[in-house]
């Protein structure tokens, strides 16, 4: 029964890891893949990542 709660541990970790690779070049998809195979080596690839670029600036739109 402690091994459901690693993997759900496990798991937790790898959708963390995977949201901190939404808004990067690598996105959600692979952070999350890698993560679940090596948790902390996917964290260190996922922070490697290069940031993406945005077209458009959110913050700086006027409303008309």
């Amino acid at each position: 029964m402690e091994w459901l709660f690693f993997i759900a541990l496990r798991v937790a970790f790898a959708y963390g890891i995977g949201c901190l690779g939404r808004k990067r070049k690598i996105g959600f998809g692979w952070a999350f893949a890698i993560s679940i195979v090596w948790t902390i080596l996917g964290l260190i690839i996922t922070l490697c990542s290069k940031k993406k670029k945005n077209d458009i600036d959110f913050v700086n739109i006027q409303k008309n």
